[in-house]
């Protein structure tokens, strides 16, 4: 293995890792790094707070590590290499040093490319609103998902409630908990039209819930996160996707239907080699049916 390339459980402190792809350039300065990576980002401000460390990624290579004394709301700090920045609504930075030389030794030229498969910027590491539960939220033990999933479908039994109601009720779980936040990290945004208003994601299972197995129905290779309107055309199979990504789209949904729901053959999705094996059960079994 290369001791350049960093696994799961080589990090070991509480860190998030910003990448800087778009801002960067090789000739800046310290303080123009700094003022880059400390902000604006769009986070968990609760999940924030247990955050020690922040890397700086670029093209999934560590360049600097900061020391983050606590997380403000954008533009209280200005940044003084970008005075005239424009300071989004709904984010945050944060107020840091440079890390001590153990950490950025320990970091620094590293590559982080095995743990950040996908697109969004953010990816934290053991941190969770618990600090007692140091466990990585891509690879939860089977164990701790049953778990999860059993204590949901104990709650819904309880309820004596079956069909329509009972998918409901299970949907809503699901989208207060773990799995819809694994979700939210791997994606960020509708991972097929790109809507990033987070109060309108929904966590879509691929194998649908009743048909999973319990270590399936909470495992993130078994979700896509999509807005209402491609959550609904994927629940119902009106559209499902190609191992490339390459989307179906039913021949029950009309071309004017096409237009108002934002579907068209142009599109794909980026995926996982864990999604493929759902995605195979949701071509064989829910699609145009």
């Amino acid at each position: 293995m290369n001791s350049n390339i960093l696994m799961y459980e080589d990090i070991t402190e509480n860190i998030i890792a910003l990448k800087v792809n778009r801002s960067y350039n090789e000739n800046m300065t310290e303080t123009e790094l700094y003022d880059i990576t400390r902000g604006y980002w769009r986070i968990d401000i609760k999940r924030a707070q247990y955050v020690d460390y922040a890397m700086s990624v670029y093209k999934d290579i560590i360049i600097e590590v900061y020391k983050i004394e606590k997380w403000l709301q954008a533009g209280t700090i200005p940044r003084t290499t970008l005075p005239d920045a424009e300071v989004p609504e709904g984010r945050y930075e944060f107020k840091g040093n440079i890390a001590e030389k153990e950490i950025r030794d320990k970091y620094i030229g590293k590559s982080i490319a095995n743990l950040s498969t996908l697109q969004n910027p953010i990816k934290y590491f053991n941190c969770v609103p618990n600090k007692n539960e140091f466990i990585n939220k891509e690879e939860l033990c089977n164990t701790a998902v049953i778990e999860k999933a059993q204590k949901i479908e104990g709650e819904i039994s309880s309820l004596n409630v079956e069909g329509a109601s009972k998918k409901a009720i299970i949907n809503a779980r699901v989208n207060q908990g773990i799995f819809r936040d694994l979700l939210l990290e791997r994606y960020n945004k509708c991972c097929l039209c790109g809507v990033e208003n987070h109060t309108l994601l929904i966590a879509s299972h691929i194998k649908p819930w009743v048909e999973s197995e319990p270590k399936e129905k909470l495992d993130v290779d078994n979700g896509f996160l999509m807005c209402p309107n491609h959550d609904k055309l994927f629940d119902k199979g009106y559209i499902t996707f190609d191992d490339d990504g390459k989307i179906r789209i039913s021949d029950r949904l009309t071309e004017n239907d096409r237009v108002f729901l934002n579907v068209n053959s142009r599109m794909r999705i980026e995926l996982t080699e864990s999604n493929k094996k759902y995605l195979k059960f949701h071509r064989e079994n829910v699609f145009d049916r």
